[in-house]
């Protein structure tokens, strides 16, 4: 339990979401669930983004590429995890 004022990690949130993924597996296909978190990821930084611009028009674009190079970096990094510990 985290003491009154301390944040959650973000690996620890990460884990979170992938326990609520976990328990869809029972009944969705992993392709199924992965789209599903990959849309609720759009939907949420779309709100991100709107909530930190002044003007989304002008910015959505800066947007569009520094959430896709940040995916880009992160799945890279998954996946060379994958690779080193599962072969």
């Amino acid at each position: 339990m985290k003491e009154s004022g301390s944040k959650i990690s973000r690996a620890e949130m990460a884990d979170k979401f992938i326990e609520v993924a976990n328990e869809f597996i029972k009944s969705e296909s992993k392709e199924r669930i992965g789209a599903a978190i990959m849309f609720a990821a759009a939907r949420y930084n779309a709100f991100e983004a709107h909530s930190k611009s002044d003007n989304l028009v002008k910015d959505k674009m800066d947007a569009l590429e520094w959430y896709s190079n940040e995916y880009k970096r992160m799945l890279e990094a998954n996946l060379d995890d994958l690779i080193q510990t599962m072969g």
